[in-house]
């Protein structure tokens, strides 16, 4: 095979979807193309690979680590290289005949003339926040008949619009004159993305920085939006295939799955534009920053291990600790527990579950910090227990002596993990996924699984009883009344009303009942009012799971030091939980409840719940051996992430007060 470019050759397998003289009819085409960072360099590569060779590029700006995520030219033998500069060499590289016209400044008011001279088509990859430059380069192309085409690349898909010669104008369509820069920003977006089908999974709208004038992306959408790009360039080359111009657009998503053709007539001055305009106004640029944001102060190696370690899960998410630093490398733990006010925590141990799991969060954190720790425990007040971490450096952190999951594995499902309240999916787990999460647990603790239907629904019935126990006892209205934050998604101290489980007309009936403790005893008396929500939190989810499971240990858990060390084990098998993608949730009130009545702790006044619990505890010994040894109850099943979930209070407020 020979070395030497031959132009046929090279770009001999496009043709079938051009013909022969079309290949040729390309080969003298002129692209413009303003900006060669995100998108830029994709449309280069690909509108080179399609056999174009003539172009004017611009750009002034020099590759950066931070380009690295979705900028063709990014890697880190390019950085501080100037963007136009690499992208010439790699465009060169494929065809060593392609001749450009380089401006290295940018454009300018000055050369935008120059920029779009003997230009056949303009393909827009100038930075979102350049509007000035856009504006100028798009009237410009409109006033020379140069036909343009952008392409964004939106979240993981691409929206796109053309503007033909004699039809509707950039500025007709987005309308941008007489407002803000910021509002301009908005309308630009809008009229891109009049379908908004990324709006669904943007889990951080806090990224975009107006002050900084930064935004996320990715390339998968710069990759989408050069192939959309191409093809509208070829189509318009060569005379082929309708050609959409504004106001009609196309957004494809690929996370979405979805496919939108638009049509805004008026562009943005269309009713629906102008109302999604207000909207936006209102909720995003009144709670964006638009002052350059601080660079974030760099934390310390014990607050980066104590800023993962926040997010260990607690009993309703009462986050029970706070931290006090020492020193460089020390820090102490202050736990308290929440049985003054929390049914389910009467005897202090399920705080102590909690605290175990973040010591574990921290001995998992710590390793990847290139730490490993000793502690120190004082437990002498089971309601306030201290633990002292001593942190040494170790550029090989081995995991506990038992582990078999090691930490650097898990550390990144510390953030991810989270409970799934919700239904799941049933396919049943494979060997490996059961080998890997026995293997999580440590010596002196097991694992029974309950995977059949049948086992599947003796645990519904038995969740559903408990789920009774529940919410018939005055005692824990209290606790279900002030845990739950109505009508939000996230929520840093309670759990929010969206990750419950319940439809919004079974949420907006348990808010109106927890207003009193007499609504929620008139409806269970009259109106069976428990039975909706045990049917939507309890019996369903439990059938709609692939497995059930306890784990039990080999001795009976009974002190502070026990729980403790039984949290970290559970930490352990929940984050393998995670990494193997599977949905989790815990099944404590079977286990709650009959320790209560087995070590005769008293915790309702009722007599009549007292009895329900009794068959629960009944149900409970059926089905699960060695109860007195059975630590934690819960189910597993398939699904995606939760989209609500508890999130945790930010560093500074667990920090303990001096």
């Amino acid at each position: 095979m020979s070395d030497a470019f031959s132009y046929d050759l090279a770009f001999s397998r496009n043709l079938g979807w051009f013909t022969e003289d079309e290949q040729a009819i390309l080969k003298t085409k002129r692209i413009a193309i303003a900006g060669m960072g995100g998108v830029g360099g994709s449309h280069l590569l690909t509108l080179v690979r399609v056999g174009i060779s003539k172009f004017n590029l611009s750009d002034f700006d020099e590759f950066g680590c931070e380009n690295t995520n979705r900028q063709a030219g990014a890697n880190t033998n390019t950085y501080d290289r100037k963007k136009l500069d690499v992208m010439v060499e790699m465009a060169k590289s494929i065809n060593p005949n392609v001749e450009i016209n380089v401006f290295p400044e940018g454009i300018n008011h000055d050369n935008t003339d120059a920029f779009l001279e003997d230009v056949d088509c303009y393909v827009d990859s100038l930075d979102f926040f350049a509007i000035e430059a856009r504006k100028h380069v798009f009237k410009l192309c409109a006033e020379k008949g140069i036909p343009a085409t952008t392409a964004a690349p939106i979240g993981m898909g691409t929206a796109y619009l053309n503007f033909l010669p004699g039809k509707m104008t950039f500025e007709e369509y987005f309308r941008l004159e007489g407002y803000t820069e910021n509002e301009q920003y908005l309308r630009f977006f809008l009229g891109l993305t009049p379908a908004a089908l990324q709006q669904a999974y943007l889990v951080d709208p806090t990224r975009l920085d107006l002050g900084n004038k930064k935004g996320p992306s990715t390339m998968m959408g710069c990759q989408l939006a050069s192939g959309v790009a191409g093809t509208q360039v070829v189509k318009i080359l060569l005379n082929r295939g309708k050609v959409l111009n504004v106001p009609w657009g196309l957004h494809f998503d690929a996370y979405t799955n979805r496919f939108k053709k638009t049509w805004r007539p008026g562009g943005n001055n269309n009713i629906i534009q102008r109302i999604a305009f207000a909207i936006g106004k209102k909720k995003l640029l009144s709670k964006l920053p638009t002052t350059p944001q601080q660079e974030p102060v760099e934390l310390t190696p014990i607050e980066k291990i104590l800023d993962y370690a926040r997010w260990a899960p607690s009993g309703d998410n009462m986050q029970t600790w706070q931290f006090e630093i020492i020193d460089d490398t020390s820090f102490v733990i202050h736990g308290t527990d929440t049985r003054e006010h929390c049914v389910y925590d009467l005897d202090g141990h399920s705080s102590h579950l909690a605290h175990g799991i973040l010591l574990e969060t921290i001995v998992i954190a710590a390793a990847q910090f290139g730490f490993s720790l000793q502690t120190t425990n004082d437990f002498s007040d089971d309601k306030h227990i201290k633990m002292t971490v001593n942190l040494t450096a170790d550029d090989i952190v081995n995991d506990s002596e038992n582990d078999k999951v090691s930490s650097s594995d898990l550390f990144p499902f510390i953030k991810i993990r989270a409970v799934q309240r919700r239904a799941m999916g049933t396919r049943a787990l494979t060997s490996s996924e059961k080998t890997e999460l026995e293997s999580a647990l440590p010596a002196g603790y097991s694992l029974t699984w309950f995977e059949s239907f049948d086992d599947r629904l003796k645990l519904a019935k038995l969740n559903f009883c408990n789920a009774k126990t529940r919410l018939t006892m005055k005692e824990a209205f209290y606790t279900h009344r002030d845990i739950i934050d109505w009508h939000k998604q996230f929520s840093e101290t309670k759990i929010p009303e969206k990750a419950l489980g319940v439809d919004w007309a079974t949420a907006r009936l348990m808010q109106w009942l927890f207003k009193s403790w007499d609504r929620i005893e008139f409806m269970n008396k009259y109106f069976a009012g428990t039975l909706l929500p045990r049917i939507q939190l309890d019996f369903i989810p439990s059938l709609k799971s692939c497995a059930h499971f306890a784990i039990q240990t080999d001795n009976q858990t009974k002190s502070v030091e026990d729980y403790v060390a039984a949290g970290r084990a559970l930490q352990r098998f929940w984050l393998t939980t995670a990494k193997l993608g599977l949905g989790f949730q815990p099944e404590q009130t079977p286990v709650i409840f009959s320790k209560y009545l087995r070590q005769d702790i008293k915790f309702t006044e009722n007599e009549a719940v007292v009895l329900n619990a009794e068959k629960g505890r009944a149900m409970f010994e059926a089905l699960v051996p060695n109860t007195e040894n059975t630590l934690f109850l819960g189910r597993l099943g398939r699904g995606q992430l939760p989209t609500s979930r508890s999130i945790r209070k930010p560093l500074k407020d667990l920090m303990l007060k001096p």
